[in-house]
């Protein structure tokens, strides 16, 4: 039972950053306005969804999931 709870928990986690990275690789409207809001410059949202896609699919990766959790 536990075992099921932490691979939901997993799953979740997994598809909402891939949601994330994804939505800051496409150049939206909401991710440039939200990244000048927290002071961070329009050029940096794809490089940070990128490295944001690279560590989750680390982490979905069983045999490197602890380098995914670690970056």
């Amino acid at each position: 039972m536990v075992l099921w709870v932490g691979r939901i928990i997993s799953g979740l986690v997994i598809a909402f950053m891939l949601l994330d990275g994804g939505m800051k690789l496409v150049p939206m409207d909401v991710v440039i306005l939200t990244s000048e809001q927290m002071g961070i410059p329009e050029s940096l949202a794809r490089p940070l969804g990128v490295i944001g896609l690279v560590c989750t699919l680390l982490y979905a990766i069983p045999r490197t999931s602890v380098l995914g959790a670690i970056s």
